[in-house]
């Protein structure tokens, strides 16, 4: 193995930081589970104990030919305690399991807080996104790492306990005996380190086969693609695909379940080797020592829960290290670095004039070598009007993602009236942008907590203003509950589902509602008809009434609204002026909206000899 392979295998926190992580956590939220723990272990040392004592003593009080009634007590005695003591350790148990329910909660809200609040850039990250999966994963199963760790802690603590007991007790029995046991188990923990390690060396390439197998069996529940899987026939494909998915993690749980066989066989062999010359020293002892009955039933109960309790250490620990495996992959996830301000930087300032300015900016997406946006220059005005169009693949789209922050540009600086908006705190500079993206989605929710994109203090009058604005109305007041519908049905068996145009329109009344002081509109009348395109087009000078506007359109009839075009391509930009201007100038811009208009003088043609 090479050594950049044996590095990527060690795990980026050890074993105690994860457990400072666990105990930090459960002490922020639920220090009881401390305590409780505590008390478990307590009352399993000691059920443990009385249970170690009761056949020795019992038969001891036989050998010494002990009254009826004195052996009557001493079985009470230790019956009682194991009794008592394992009933303290379930009544303490089911308020624990309660508050470790809870505390995997909170550690799962911490993962959920993270995904949702992470820079942006991080979603167009391959390494980012498979440490997601991991954490995920790791805290996502029932029981989780969370969960069974409090178990194992418990056993280990347990195991330790009684080894101490019993390490005291064989001291004076014969020091070979403790060094067979010692030798030899660490041996067999050795082995079973390196077995328990198979997942977590191989999680890359776990990860991409759970994803392709899990992603294929969900696509037939979403609504998106049953048009597609239905009109296409793809439902065969499908099937092809999530057999041969499904074939491939067969196939790894095979050679996981073979690499196992290998490790446990080679544990039972050391634990018969272990077990065999232990009690042939101890029998070597009795014949040639001579002792009781009883004693003899105390010192082999004493090698053997010796054994046992030294193999609980040893496998309890390597279950401990192997569930540390899993809280490690979410301590990189959790402390996977930000490069955005949040929570920190500058305020914005409390101004109603803001200037943009680009100076030289870059950007090149992850895992390419192309430049999307390549050494542009550009300066926006309050209250300007700027319309960016070109071909597909010019850099639109992301030079928006630029502006909003959304990414940070590879070389160049962009500037907020003057200052790098690096310096200020990114959830700050977010709420400056009201935003209609090209792509986006729906939740299950209701039509004035998707304006509001809250589910209180909602101002219902403001919501219904938008949604006016926004060309909505007659077709909100036409839903069973007016603006309090619900939308989608994955969550409420009562949703609507709106049209593309409607969605659109309800996006834009989302837009309006947060009231930014610039307004970004990507691609707004996409899924419109040409009326409902038109009359947006009218509305637009009111909704970008006193603010700054960027809009990015395909159809180059719209631009006429703007005060100023950019035409993009190859990441810079090629053209810029009004409308007028660039039509004077006969360039790409003229070109591309002559072929444009040709198109629609054609087809109303047609339908006027129809």
């Amino acid at each position: 193995m090479s050594k950049k392979k044996e590095n990527s295998d060690k795990p980026q926190y050890g074993m105690f930081k994860c457990l400072g992580y666990f105990f930090s956590r459960a002490a922020k939220y639920r220090p009881e589970t401390i305590v409780l723990l505590f008390f478990q272990i307590l009352f399993n040392v000691s059920s443990a104990v009385f249970g170690f004592y009761m056949s020795p003593m019992i038969l001891s009080k036989l050998e010494n030919r002990s009254t009826a009634q004195e052996l009557i007590l001493t079985a009470a005695f230790f019956i009682g305690g194991c009794f008592v003591s394992d009933a303290l350790v379930n009544y303490i148990g089911s308020f624990k399991s309660a508050y470790q329910i809870e505390l995997r909660s909170r550690i799962l809200q911490e993962l959920s807080d993270k995904l949702a609040t992470t820079s942006y850039c991080h979603c167009l990250d391959n390494k980012y996104l498979r440490a997601a999966e991991r954490a995920t994963g790791a805290c996502g199963d029932n029981p989780s790492a969370a969960e069974a760790t409090w178990h194992t802690l418990q056993n280990l603590c347990v195991n330790i306990s009684m080894f101490v007991f019993f390490t005291a007790m064989l001291t004076h029995v014969h020091p070979i005996v403790f060094a067979v046991t010692v030798v030899l188990g660490v041996a067999d923990f050795a082995i079973s380190s390196y077995v328990y390690k198979y997942n977590y060396r191989h999680r890359e390439e776990l990860a991409h086969i759970d994803r392709q197998a899990w992603y294929l069996q969900g696509l037939p529940r979403q609504l998106s693609v049953a048009k597609d899987i239905r009109l296409f026939g793809l439902a065969s494909w499908i099937n092809r695909l999530t057999d041969k998915a499904f074939a491939a993690k067969a196939a790894y749980a095979k050679k996981e379940h073979r690499f196992y066989l290998i490790g446990t066989f080679s544990s039972m062999a050391i634990e018969f080797l272990r077990s065999g010359a232990v009690i042939f020293i101890l029998l070597k002892i009795c014949i040639d020592n001579g002792m009781s009955a009883a004693e003899f039933m105390l010192y082999f109960s004493a090698v053997n829960s010796f054994n046992g309790q030294f193999s609980g250490v040893l496998n309890n620990f390597l279950d401990l290290k192997n569930k540390c495996l899993d809280f490690s992959c979410m301590l990189e996830f959790l402390n996977y670095p930000e490069p955005y301000n949040f929570g920190e930087g500058e305020k914005i300032p409390e101004s109603y004039t803001y200037e943009i300015k680009l100076e030289n900016v870059s950007y090149t997406y992850p895992e390419s070598d192309k430049k999307i946006i390549d050494g542009m220059d550009l300066k926006i005005k309050q209250g300007e009007k700027v319309a960016i169009v070109g071909l597909n693949g010019a850099g639109k789209t992301t030079l928006i993602k630029l502006i909003t922050g959304l990414l940070d540009p590879d070389e160049g600086r962009i500037l907020l009236n003057g200052k790098d908006i690096k310096t200020f705190n990114r959830n700050e500079y977010y709420k400056l942008f009201s935003a209609v993206f090209q792509h986006f989605n729906m939740y299950d929710i209701t039509v004035a907590e998707t304006v509001a994109q809250s589910a209180k203090n909602i101002d219902a009058s403001r919501v219904r203003s938008c949604i006016e604005k926004a060309g909505l109305t007659k077709a909100v007041s036409e839903l069973p509950d007016g603006i309090n519908t619900h939308l989608g049905r994955e969550v409420y068996l009562d949703g609507v589902v709106l049209s593309g145009g409607q969605t659109q329109r309800l996006m834009l009344a989302r837009a309006l509602y947060k009231n930014g002081s610039v307004l970004v509109l990507d691609e707004p009348t996409a899924a419109l008809d040409p009326l409902a395109e038109r009359d947006m087009y009218e509305k637009y000078n009111a909704m970008a009434e006193g603010k700054t506007s960027l809009f990015i359109s395909h159809r180059l009839a719209s631009t006429q609204f703007c005060d100023r075009i950019l035409y993009l391509k190859d990441g810079k930009i090629a053209e810029e002026g009004t409308h007028e201007a660039l039509l004077k100038r006969g360039g790409e811009y003229a070109n591309l909206f002559n072929i444009q208009a040709r198109y629609y003088k054609e087809n109303y043609k047609k339908e006027e000899a129809v």
